[in-house]
């Protein structure tokens, strides 16, 4: 496998790397100086092959601190020729893709196939190459060296097969072992088993002695039972006799009690001042019919205001909508009324201005009957028919003057400019003065400035004309020539409806167009205010209509009009609204008045309907009278409460009542007499303290009983002693099962590693034998191990060794150094040996070695880029330029940072 291109979006401190478009070649140079990324670099590789680890962008040592997202891509060229693109990114999951041959896959973190037989941790360790490991290998033996790169084939988190075979025969060995040399656990155990059996026949007896003491235990507690019974037989007849009188005698004072208080029914629902309950009774039933009458009182101005409410304010408040929309209208007929005078007065006005303008053009007085004919005149034909007038006389001018073979006259300046400017100045005048707009009337009167100067003009070459020889003159008292007759005539059918002045029609001129322009403008502004006005009066005409309609309809303010309708109606709807919010409060308040009197009404008819019940209650207990009830309930009230008070005391001073109830009763049933003298109870008395005694004695004696069984229990029992027996006769058998299963593992992971170091030990050997000539220039040609002394040191030998040397002092540094490196570089060759070859990282291995030394590594690295890519790590420039000029491409990143 070749990277032919790396391309680094960004990777730790790395930012926009691309080693361009040309493949990259088998010996490349990373160069750059201390902390440039050249280990970035290398783990950016690893991830390209590896996927990210960690697989997080919190956890990734080389996510960027400004956030960027680690990303990047690698063109891969496989031992085959296959080209694969391989892109990875690392976002808030990890994402790659690779495509190869037109196919594209999703490989997400997951490791290139090409790359999956040799673990990454491996690659880590065995296929990067760097300073700190050439160290040599002094002190090194072969087994340590297999441990660490060959035993657990570079992985850093493995033990060496050998520590766990000897610690394993260890644990063996403290389980068991022939002799009793050390601390063996199974044999403590068998110890242990011994000195309990001994402990069995001591238990046995134990065992006897317990039996025959619980035998008498049992014997002393029968008795002591019986006794006990026979005890509380005695103290009950004295208890009887003692404590049951004076309780059977309170029993039969509260039944007695009872009895004269007479069925409980009877007393139900009776106070226990009948008295005084029949006054309160009384006094509630006044105070009620009391509360009725004032409530009755209340609800007089309630009323009032509800009858206050008259039709005349309903009918208006039915209209509110319709008197609320119109008010709303009304609001505008000032401005309206306002706005119609003022239209007045701009139509009189305008009409005294057309009049003017009209006595300009016209030689009559203007009226309304011409104002169709002057409006229906097209201004734009009249001024091409009079431009055609002017036209006709200029050729006719030409003509004559040709006819006469006189030098013609100058130019007669043309009255059109004049009249174009004098009917622009007329307009704006006219415009800005109606308007009300200064400035547009100044520029008005400017032009009107303008257009007397250009007539001044005009006037002057006329004069001229006529002093050099009258042909101006003659012209126009000649008759007009047939072209500019019939120009005129045409002008003249235009305005034939009109009785315009004959001097404008003889000579017709922008003038007559301007004059005529000017009255049709004032004529349709005073048609359109005229159209307002009409519009505004039918607008109030209809207002008042509706006013009309509207007071028929409230019955309010007929034949007023709209304004004055308006005041009247705002008045009157804001009075009838305040009446009916003070109905409706009114209303609410005299229902709840009324809600109040008839709750009061049903309060005092139950009042008094329970003063009845108490009257006839009373009577009837008083068989008629009144007073006598009164005093037989009380009596009775009295009874019942002292019996209760009774029963309260005897239940607080004796909680176990019915206890002692039952009692009474078993002793009444058996016939016991309630009446026992002084001898009597001093015997029985007496029956109690001895049996009390007996009662002690046994009780003692079988406490003591009890004391001696439970001492004879805390020691093992049989039981117990089997059972630690046959616990320790498990452990001993499970001890001697694990030092067999640990013996065995021992021996299987020693036959395992002699078997892996068989098959590898040759070939590595070899391979390093081979690397070491050339790096020696063939001082030393193979490279072995010593297994004759058991030391596993490594030795070389050589043409002009006469024996193996042993690497170790007083060999060089430098040696040593060459030693590992073809030793190391051997291990890369044997890993991946008839698999997809990986690149090699070597950093700065060659720096501490002279210029022989150094050019003889770099033989061997450019020899071994023939066979997979190398890639080499420097900061020295003289070491890049030397592999540079082998071949090797060189990837800066000096200036990457």
């Amino acid at each position: 496998m070749r990277i032919e291109r790396l391309r680094v979006e960004a990777f730790g401190g790395l930012r926009g790397v691309d080693t361009g478009a040309a493949p990259l070649p088998g010996l490349v140079v990373v160069a750059g100086p201390n902390e440039a990324g050249k280990s970035t670099l290398f783990h950016f590789l690893t991830s390209i092959l590896y996927g990210f680890y960690p697989a997080s962008r919190e956890g990734n040592p080389y996510a960027p601190w400004d956030g960027a997202e680690p990303a990047g891509s690698a063109s891969l060229r496989l031992d085959g020729g296959r080209c694969v693109q391989v892109e990875r990114r690392l976002l808030s999951a990890p994402n790659g893709r690779m495509e190869s041959e037109g196919r594209v896959e999703e490989l997400r973190n997951r490791t290139l196939p090409w790359a999956e037989h040799v673990p990454r941790t491996v690659f880590r360790q065995v296929f990067a190459v760097t300073l700190a490991e050439m160290a040599g290998l002094e002190e090194e033996t072969w087994a340590r060296v297999q441990d660490r790169l060959l035993g657990a084939m570079g992985s850093a988190d493995l033990r060496p097969a050998r520590h766990v075979i000897s610690e394993l025969e260890r644990e063996a060995s403290e389980i068991w072992r022939p002799t009793r040399r050390g601390n063996q656990r199974a044999r403590d155990v068998g110890t242990a088993i011994r000195e309990l059996r001994t402990s069995r026949r001591d238990a046995l007896e134990r065992d006897r002695r317990e039996r025959e003491l619980v035998a008498e235990l049992q014997r002393i507690r029968r008795e002591l039972r019986e006794t006990r019974e026979a005890r509380q037989a005695a103290m009950l007849a004295v208890d009887r006799v003692q404590g049951l009188i004076p309780i059977r005698n309170q029993l039969l004072r509260i039944e007695g009690l009872r009895n004269d208080a007479g069925p409980v029914g009877a007393l139900a629902d009776l106070p226990a001042d009948p008295a005084g309950a029949l006054e309160a009774q009384e006094a509630r039933v006044r105070s009620l019919g009391r509360r009725v009458e004032a409530l009755a009182q209340e609800e007089v101005e309630p009323r009032a205001a509800v009858a206050a409410l008259e039709p005349q304010h309903e009918r208006l408040l039915q209209h509110a909508d319709d008197v609320t929309a119109f008010l709303a209208r009304a609001s505008s007929l000032a401005s309206h009324r306002q706005r119609l005078a003022t239209l007045e007065q701009e139509i009189r006005d305008l009409g005294r201005r057309a009049e003017g303008a009209g006595a300009q053009l016209l030689a009559e007085p203007l009226s309304p009957a011409m104002d169709a004919a002057i409006l229906a005149v097209p201004v734009a034909e009249l001024r091409e028919r009079i431009r055609a007038v002017h036209q006709a006389r200029t050729e006719a001018h030409r003509k004559a003057t040709e006819s006469a073979q006189t030098p013609p006259p100058p130019p007669l300046p043309s009255l059109s400019a004049p009249a174009a400017v004098t009917l622009a100045g007329l307009s704006l005048a006219a415009v800005g003065w109606t308007g009300d707009r200064p400035l547009v009337t100044g520029m008005g009167v400017a032009l009107l400035a303008l257009a007397a100067y250009l007539a001044r003009g005009w006037l002057t070459g006329r004069r001229r004309r006529d002093a050099d020889g009258g042909t101006v003159g003659g012209a126009a008292s000649a008759e007009p020539p047939g072209a500019l007759a019939e120009s005129q005539r045409e002008v003249a059918s235009l305005l034939a409806a009109l009785p315009v002045r004959p001097s404008l029609l003889a000579d017709p001129s922008d003038t007559l167009t301007a004059n005529l322009q000017r009255v049709q403008e004032l004529l349709r502004d005073r048609h359109e205010r005229e159209e307002q006005f009409r519009t505004l009066r039918q607008e109030l005409a209809a207002a008042d209509r509706d006013a009309a309609r509207l007071a028929a309809s409230v019955g309010r303010g007929e034949g007023m009009d709209a304004t004055a309708l308006v005041h009247l109606l705002e008045r009157e709807l804001r009075g009838a609204e305040r009446t009916a919010e003070r109905a409706s409060a009114s209303r609410r308040e005299l229902q709840r008045l009324t809600r109040e009197r008839r709750q009061a009404e049903e309060e005092a008819e139950e009042a008094q309907a329970a003063l009845d019940r108490l009257r006839a209650r009373l009577e009837e207990a008083g068989g008629g009278s009144l007073e006598r009830g009164i005093q037989t309930v009380r009596d009775r009230i009295q009874a019942r409460d002292r019996a209760d008070q009774l029963q309260d005391e005897l239940e607080r001073a004796h909680p176990d009542l019915d206890e002692i109830r039952q009692r009474i009763r078993t002793a009444e049933a058996q016939g016991e007499s309630w009446t026992v003298d002084d001898d009597d109870l001093a015997k029985r008395k007496a029956a109690v303290e001895d049996l009390t005694q007996k009662v002690e004695s046994m009780a003692t004696r079988a406490e003591a009983l009890d004391k001696d069984v439970t001492a004879l229990r805390s020691d093992l029992t049989v039981d117990a002693v089997d059972g630690e027996i046959a616990a320790l006769q498990e452990e001993e058998a499970a001890l001697l099962r694990e030092r067999d299963r640990r013996w065995v593992m021992a021996q299987l992971l020693r036959e395992a590693d002699r078997r892996f170091r068989e098959e590898h030990q040759p070939d590595v050997l070899r391979r390093a034998g081979t690397n070491l000539s050339v790096l020696t220039g063939g001082r030393y040609d193979r490279l072995m191990v010593d297994e004759s002394s058991g030391s596993g040191r490594f030795q070389v030998t050589g043409p002009g060794l006469p024996e193996p040397m042993t690497l170790a002092p007083p060999v060089s540094t430098g040696t040593l150094e060459q030693a590992y490196l073809a030793l190391r570089l051997a291990i890369v060759d044997h890993l991946d040996q008839g698999l997809e070859r990986l690149p090699l990282f070597v950093d700065e291995v060659l720096v501490n070695w002279d210029g022989h030394r150094m050019a003889r590594g770099m033989d061997l690295l450019e020899a071994m880029a023939r066979r997979r890519q190398v890639f080499v790590f420097t900061c020295h420039d003289d070491l890049s330029g030397a592999l540079a000029s082998r071949g090797a491409g060189v990837i800066r990143l000096d200036q990457r940072r």
